[in-house]
């Protein structure tokens, strides 16, 4: 008997071993980056419109998605080829490999060079950073790393088991990562990008709207310990951060780890508890890793019935 691995599930094992063994590509061929040299151009031609950043929108998603789907069946006509094709394309949806060995980066960073630390820590958050103590650049980390469990693994993974069984996994995680790269690039509330991003930032909150809720109970069955507390922080504070999706994610976390969580000026998650620490980015970063492990473990396991 010959045991044959579903294409689906094919291409999703190969495109996890590549991130987590290669991790991401150089820049002239990574396909994020190719979508965001597309934004930059139709940027540079829009007006700053909602409609004009609706139009913006369709043709990036529909370029995305129009191109993953060209390529892997332009490649079918060679053996392999088509799945070493959609996995390198996945892989690009998902970022495991640089957001945890980033996070760990900065964590060791801190006790050594707090300055260099907050040089570095723009890799990962958009705040500014020149006068954070050393509590609060920890606190960005942990923040940033649970943020980002979300936006950069566990949606665009979603999104392809969901559509999977249709044939189009690939397809709706380049179209959410179409969505998730205009939101970072335009998605502002600043003059001449708060109209013009508004469609991606929106759809941006729409498309992460289940998977942050999801991630809820990924992070307290990672650490089982603190689940409760987890349950608990994230029904508390989730509303407490602009996004309607952060939050849940963050608080779950700050819960679990029993930390306090903040972005001066903008919100503070379980007040109750005490700062954090840099052991505490580390204990973060454990707690990710579970939750990530547990994320590709549910991922496999369905794509698998779904061949069954």
């Amino acid at each position: 008997m010959t045991l044959t691995i579903p294409e689906g599930l094919a291409v999703f094992l190969l495109a996890a071993a590549f991130d987590i063994l290669i991790g991401e590509p150089p820049v002239r061929i990574h396909p994020v980056v190719w979508i965001g040299r597309l934004i930059s151009s139709l940027r540079s031609l829009a007006r700053p419109s909602m409609m004009q950043g609706i139009l913006l929108a369709v043709i990036v998603i529909a370029a995305s998605v129009l191109s993953a789907h060209l390529l892997v069946e332009g490649a079918r006509a060679f053996p392999v080829l088509p799945l070493l094709v959609g996995a390198y394309l996945l892989k690009s949806t998902f970022a495991i490999r640089c957001l945890l060995e980033t996070s760990s980066s900065i964590g060791r960073m801190v006790d050594q060079d707090i300055e260099e630390a907050k040089k570095m820590l723009p890799a990962l958050v958009g705040r500014e950073t020149g006068s954070l103590s050393p509590a609060q650049v920890s606190s960005a980390v942990i923040e940033s790393l649970s943020e980002n469990y979300v936006d950069s693994i566990l949606t665009p993974i979603f999104y392809y088991v969901l559509l999977s069984p249709l044939g189009l996994g690939l397809e709706a995680a380049m179209a959410f990562k179409a969505i998730s790269t205009m939101d970072s690039m335009i998605g502002y509330k600043k003059p001449g990008l708060k109209e013009l991003g508004f469609a991606g930032a929106r759809l941006d909150d729409l498309a992460n709207w289940i998977p942050a809720r999801m991630s809820l109970i990924l992070i307290a069955l990672a650490r089982p310990g603190g689940a409760r507390d987890a349950i608990r922080g994230a029904w508390k504070y989730h509303r407490a951060t602009p996004s309607p999706n952060s939050g849940w994610p963050m608080a779950a976390a700050a819960g679990s780890l029993k930390i306090r969580l903040e972005k001066p000026g903008q919100y503070v998650l379980l007040e109750e508890n005490p700062e954090p620490g840099t052991g505490d980015i580390l204990r973060a970063t454990a707690l990710m890793q579970s939750a990530i492990a547990l994320t590709m473990l549910a991922a496999i396991i369905l794509l698998f019935l779904y061949s069954s």
